[in-house]
């Protein structure tokens, strides 16, 4: 069957309705599935007529996969993510992703990639001056206003707030497991209690869900 309930592989119920209802397809959450889950469930939703499917968490394993089943893939090794079946959508609006680590730019490059999948325009600005703050303004105002940023931090989770009292857009704060103190749950907390008005957050290395929530914004922005 294929309605709202679903189509029913007996391992997963795959949603192929969900682009209709949100426009964007469901993507493929790949950690914790076999790698022919992982590839039955994409061709499912690609065989349905969604275009830009993600793939996301996928292991090297996967990724390889899913490049053999769709010869058209965009494979991300270090964002641990495909998109399938991509359209070319025509790109609107801006999204400023702001990490200052290294450790930070995959989950950062998961949610670049996922807001332009989705069809807004992002931009990297990676390498802030976590280090000194006082260079954080200078380095912002060197470059055009966006219309949400996103702000991958895994050490104390200051820099979304730093960030947020500096411009007058929202925030999306994109708390990482590396590199920081017990494993992102520092950087989510701080960003959960934001004394910065404008600061939202998801959970920890949830590009999907950055990229996701800074597309909406932007969208409607531009509305």
């Amino acid at each position: 069957m294929s309605d709202l309930a679903g189509v029913d592989l007996g391992f997963a119920r795959v949603d192929v309705d969900r682009g209709r209802r949100r426009g964007h397809p469901e993507a493929v959450f790949c950690e914790g599935k076999t790698v022919p889950e992982v590839v039955a469930i994409a061709a499912n939703l690609v065989e349905s007529g969604a275009a830009n499917v993600l793939a996301t968490r996928a292991s090297t394993a996967a990724l390889a996969a899913l490049a053999d089943a769709f010869p058209d893939a965009v494979v991300h090794e270090r964002a641990r993510l495909a998109v399938l079946n991509p359209d070319g959508r025509a790109r609107t609006g801006d999204i400023a992703v702001v990490c200052g680590r290294p450790e930070d730019e995959p989950a950062a490059e998961e949610a670049t990639l996922v807001a332009e999948a989705m069809g807004s325009r992002a931009s990297r600005r990676y390498g802030a001056p976590v280090d000194d703050p006082a260079a954080l303004p200078g380095w912002l105002d060197e470059r055009e206003r966006p219309r949400v940023f996103v702000v991958a931090d895994g050490t104390g989770g200051a820099l979304p707030t730093l960030v947020s009292g500096l411009v007058e857009q929202m925030v999306v704060a994109l708390p990482t497991s590396s590199g920081g103190d017990f494993a992102g749950h520092a950087a989510l907390l701080s960003a959960l209690n934001s004394c910065s008005p404008g600061v939202v957050a998801v959970n920890i290395d949830n590009g999907f869900g950055a990229g996701y929530a800074a597309h909406l914004i932007n969208a409607g922005a531009g509305a």
